[in-house]
C-alpha cells in the first residue's frame, strides 16, 4: 500500500500547488488521477515517485519513507512520465542495461509488449519517433512489474490502434499486488481501465472514491421526474444529461468526462 499523509508541497514558498492531500492506494485497483490543467497532477505522481519531497507531511510505501531516497522504495514504484528522454542506445540494450535497477524486471516480457507495440528490439532509440519512443517507454514500465505504477499522460503520442493496445496490455498486467495511478487529461482513453477516481481541484483532493461507489450515490441521466436531486447539469449535442442522486439501486454509465465536470462545476438543485 502506498499512503500520502497530509500532504502539500509548492514551488515557492507562497503558493502551495498541493494542499493537505492524504490517499491510501490499494494494491488491485486502478485510479484514475483527473484535474485541469496547473491544479498538480504531474507534481502530486511526482511527489509519489520521490521526485520531490512534500514540504509537509509524508508518503510511505510499505513503511519506507519516500524522503529516505531507498533504493527499496525506487525498487517498487516506477514513474513514466508525460515526456520520453530515452538514451541513445539500441531498445534491446536498453531494457537489458536499465531493466537491471528493478528487482522484478522481465526481459522476455518486454520484448513481448515491443512486439505488441510493432517496435523491433534491434531499433536505435534516436532513430525512433516521439510515438514509437513512448511505446518503448511504456513497455519498459509494464515490465518492470513493480508494486506502484504512476503514469502520466500515458497515452500522449499514441495512435488510436496503439491507445487500444495499452489499454489490453495495462489490463492483463494487473494483478491483486499491484497498484496503477494515471493521471490525465485524455479521459476517454482510460476511462473503460479505472476502478476509482481522484480529482484535484485548486491543489485540493476533491473526491476520492471508487467507481462502484460512485455509482451507488449517483445516476446519470438524460431524464428527470419531479423530486430528482440534481447535482449538475449539462446541454449535450442532443438534449441535456443530469447527474442526480441516486434514490433507487439502479446502475447507470458512469460517464467519466461528464463526472470529472460535475465534481468540479457543483450546481446543487432540486426539481420540485
Amino acid at each position: 500500500m502506498l499512503t500520502v499523509n497530509s500532504v502539500s508541497y509548492g514551488y515557492t514558498k507562497k503558493r502551495k500547488i498541493i494542499k493537505n492531500i492524504s490517499l491510501n492506494l490499494q494494491p488491485g485497483t486502478i485510479y484514475g488521477l483527473l484535474g485541469l490543467n496547473g491544479e498538480g497532477k504531474t507534481t502530486l505522481i511526482k511527489l509519489m515517485e520521490g521526485l520531490l519531497l512534500p514540504k509537509e507531511g509524508d508518503i510511505k510505501f510499505r513503511g519506507i519513507n519516500s524522503k529516505e531516497r531507498s533504493g527499496k522504495y525506487f525498487d517498487q514504484v516506477f514513474y513514466l512520465g508525460d515526456t520520453t528522454n530515452l538514451p541513445y542506445l539500441y531498445v534491446h540494450d536498453f531494457g537489458r542495461m536499465y531493466g537491471n535497477f528493478y528487482s522484478n524486471f522481465n526481459y522476455t516480457e518486454f520484448e513481448n509488449y515491443l512486439q505488441e507495440f510493432q517496435i523491433d528490439p534491434n531499433s536505435h532509440l534516436s532513430s525512433l519517433s516521439l510515438g514509437q519512443g513512448k511505446k518503448v517507454h511504456l513497455a519498459f514500465g509494464l515490465a518492470c512489474n513493480t508494486a506502484v505504477l504512476l503514469m502520466d499522460e500515458p497515452t500522449n503520442g499514441l495512435d488510436i490502434p496503439s491507445k487500444t493496445i495499452f489499454r489490453r496490455l495495462l489490463a492483463n498486467s494487473l494483478t491483486p499486488e499491484k497498484t496503477v495511478v494515471i493521471a490525465s487529461h485524455q479521459i476517454r482513453d482510460i476511462d473503460q481501465l479505472l476502478d476509482h477516481l481522484l480529482i484535484l481541484h485548486h491543489g485540493e483532493l476533491i473526491l476520492d472514491k471508487s467507481l462502484s461507489d460512485i455509482n451507488d450515490q449517483y445516476a446519470i441521466t438524460s431524464e428527470i421526474t419531479p423530486g430528482d436531486e440534481i447535482i449538475f447539469q449539462t446541454e449535450e449535442v442532443i438534449g441535456n444529461k443530469y447527474l442526480i442522486v441516486n434514490r433507487t439501486e439502479a446502475t447507470s454509465n458512469m460517464d467519466i468526462e461528464f463526472l470529472f465536470n460535475a465534481f468540479i462545476n457543483t450546481s446543487k438543485t432540486t426539481v420540485k
